[in-house]
């Protein structure tokens, strides 16, 4: 009698195709659905959830910023939004006086001798710090010294990894202790050029933030 063996794989191979192609339906479905929401939250963002979600590296946070301003059901929700987008607002504006000040992208590119894609470029290198700000990206002041960026900031930038620009700003611009006589923030030691072991701690520190 003949061995029923082929039939018996080609039926598998069948049953395998269906539970494929059912999940492909799936993900497909899955993919429309989210796509109608995000071009929904989209719609309805405001230009600084906008910058925030343009300015994001880490594709998760944009996901979770996006719809944070799709009309709320209840005015306990509009409360709500209203005062975490006051609190947001102050945050940033506290931020920036820390900073000594914000540069636009032009600024920024005139200061350093080169262009403003060259500033694009350089802020996704993570060689200078770029935060969402408004309808654009701002660079705060204080890394900059004498038309240039403050030494090894880069070293510090990639060690913050993911870490939203926001949350390094501050980290870049808390007073710490320990350094020197005087609490001096993570930006003043850049500038004074840190020894190797000062830049190791420096690094090792921001690295701690991050994780």
């Amino acid at each position: 009698m003949a061995s029923p063996a082929p039939i018996a794989g080609s039926g598998t191979r069948e049953g395998r195709g269906k539970a494929i192609s059912a999940s492909d339906t799936l993900r497909r479905k899955a993919l429309e659905k989210l796509t109608l929401a995000i071009a929904k939250a989209v719609e309805s963002a405001s230009d600084d959830t906008l910058a925030d979600i343009v300015g994001s590296s880490d594709l998760r946070h944009a996901l979770t910023v996006a719809p944070r301003d799709i009309a709320p059901e209840s005015p306990a929700d509009i409360a709500v939004i209203k005062a975490a987008r006051e609190k947001t607002a102050q945050f940033r504006e506290e931020m920036a006086t820390r900073a000594g000040g914000m540069y636009d992208r032009a600024q920024v590119a005139a200061m350093l001798g080169v262009s403003t894609a060259a500033i694009e470029k350089q802020r996704q290198r993570r060689q200078v710090l770029g935060v969402p700000y408004g309808s654009e990206i701002r660079y705060p002041a204080a890394q900059f010294v004498n038309g240039e960026t403050v030494n090894h900031l880069k070293r510090i930038l990639e060690a913050f990894d993911d870490t939203d620009p926001w949350q390094q700003l501050m980290l870049l611009t808390t007073p710490l202790e320990g350094f020197e006589a005087e609490p001096r923030t993570l930006l003043q030691l850049l500038a004074q050029k840190p020894d190797a072991e000062v830049l190791r701690q420096l690094v090792a520190l921001a690295s701690g933030w991050a994780n």
